[in-house]
């Protein structure tokens, strides 16, 4: 009799049977073109000594805080447009800590980040304006387009792990990744340089976010997935992802009918989300047909001049989202229009988001994108990461509000529960007999909990438990089996556990 074994591998073994096959994204742009380097953007910022001032703290009823961290340059012509944000937080719940900030090294606001987390237990961080960026590199990204440097907002996100600088010793540069790598708390950012008059950008920006929170601007409930040519074969499984969020699902992935083209016109389609997939550069898409032979180009500056009527993005799209390319990202222009546009994820590099269904799954049951992005990345770097998990994952950013629900905005009702740094806790205790598995929670007060079993797809096929517990350890024993009992297969799984505050993934494999 065979024995179903439970262990714990790391994410290169999970992932594997994914991504091996999908086609690599490309540098898309003209003959010649590179995306600029750390140097170059350096010689553009030099460094000013670091300092920062409490603008405000306003009390949510919620757990924990979140903090708006400005450019003290622009704080004063955006006071009116930053007050109004902070009510509309406080509205939601959230206690709001608000700063200016001038200069400084990207390990100073880390600093910053990681001290509000073990003394006020911060949860998210939006960075307003030109604030510190920090830079990684690798030496042969994917083993095949040679050394690449980009910015990797993950850094400010793992607050414990250890971030290592051995290649190139002092340059400014990150190059390694060990120890506890997952994501203590989430990051968005709002950059704007170069687009136009940044404080005017940024104060338009405000007023969209604000009326959003008002519901004056939610759009219809529906999703565009457009996949170009070389990822065909995994279309209907990525929009079938999307549709964790969103039912009206509208498709587009024949090779003949994914051009610029056809997606222009697309765009002009009321809608929520857009997830496009195609080789990019900084300043656009390039969509291949005539069985690959011709390509046409949706430039970034038409999300400026077409001002689509969609407020969600996420751009499976080459360096798209590398907002330090002045006046060139795409990930930006599409944030900052005049109508619509709230947030978008995307990558800083060659490379993007993959197995999204727990990016998906999490916005589906009501978190918001940053919850959903560091439960992604919780995901991703749960007992670390292969070299090619980091070419494909190390540059994605969530460009805008990182506190935004995008099915739509809803006043948390939740009862006020008092501050407490030590978060609960969730593991799964891996047993070699039978179908059965242990877990392990330990609460630091009374609270409900939900802990549901997903496949690697994303798709949940079981309920174990949701109930009540009071606070301290507590022990179970679960059977790997469906909602119908039914012993499931072979393959991933991931069991996600839902406190009052957080959701807490962890990655099983039954062989």
């Amino acid at each position: 009799m065979k024995q179903v074994i439970f262990i714990f591998l790391c994410t290169a073994l999970v992932l594997s049977a994914n991504t091996d096959d999908i086609p690599l994204l490309r540098w898309a742009g003209p003959e010649g073109s590179h995306p600029g380097t750390y140097e170059e953007w350096h010689a553009m910022h030099p460094g000013q000594p670091f300092e920062y001032t409490l603008r405000s703290i306003r009390y949510g009823h919620r757990t924990g805080t979140i903090a708006v961290i400005t450019d003290q340059n622009i704080v004063t012509p955006l006071n009116t447009q930053l007050t109004q944000l902070e009510t509309d937080l406080v509205t939601d719940g959230y206690t709001v800590l608000s700063y200016g900030l001038t200069g400084g090294t990207p390990e100073d606001l880390k600093t910053m980040l990681t001290d509000l987390y073990d003394t006020l237990d911060l949860e998210g961080a939006l960075l307003v304006g030109s604030v510190p960026v920090a830079w990684y590199e690798v030496q042969n990204d994917f083993n095949s387009y040679g050394y690449a440097d980009f910015p990797c907002d993950l850094f400010f996100m793992d607050l414990d792990g250890t971030w290592l600088d051995t290649m190139n010793t002092g340059n400014g540069k990150y190059d390694g990744h060990d120890g506890d790598m997952e994501p203590e708390i989430y990051v968005g950012r709002l950059y704007p340089e170069g687009l136009g008059d940044d404080t005017l950008l940024l104060q338009n920006y405000f007023v969209k976010n604000h009326a959003y929170r008002q519901n004056t601007l939610h759009l219809t409930d529906r999703a565009l997935v457009f996949v170009d040519d070389d990822w065909y074969p995994w279309a209907t499984q990525w929009a079938n992802d999307v549709g964790m969020l969103y039912a009206d699902i509208m498709q587009f992935s024949h090779p003949e009918t994914t051009r610029a083209a056809i997606y222009r016109p697309r765009l002009d389609t009321v809608q929520a989300w857009v997830a496009v997939f195609a080789h990019s550069w900084p300043q656009g898409h390039q969509f291949s047909y005539n069985g690959g032979a011709n390509h046409d180009y949706y430039y970034g500056a038409e999300y400026t001049t077409q001002d689509p009527p969609s407020n969600f993005y996420n751009f499976f799209a080459c360096s798209f989202s590398r907002f330090t390319e002045s006046a060139n990202c795409g990930g930006a222009r599409a944030v900052f229009n005049q109508s619509y546009g709230l947030a978008s994820m995307g990558s800083t590099k060659t490379g993007s988001m993959l197995e999204f269904g727990y990016f998906y799954q999490p916005l589906g049951d009501s978190s918001n994108l940053g919850e959903a992005f560091r439960d992604w990345f919780s995901h991703i770097t749960y007992n670390g990461v292969t070299h090619d998990e980091l070419c494909w994952h190390y540059g994605m950013t969530l460009l805008g509000d990182p506190f935004l629900k995008p099915t739509g905005h809803e006043v948390s009702v939740a009862e006020f529960k008092p501050a407490t740094v030590t978060r609960s806790r969730f593991n799964v205790v891996s047993n070699p007999v039978g179908t059965a598995m242990r877990a392990f929670l330990s609460l630091t007060e009374p609270e409900h909990v939900r802990v549901a079993l997903y496949d690697a797809t994303g798709r949940r096929v079981n309920v174990l438990f949701n109930s009540t517990l009071d606070g301290g350890d507590h022990h179970f024993t679960w059977d790997m089996k469906d909602v119908h009992g039914i012993v499931l297969p072979t393959g991933a799984y991931i069991l996600q556990a839902h406190f009052a505050t957080h959701t807490v993934s962890r990655k099983i494999v039954k062989l």
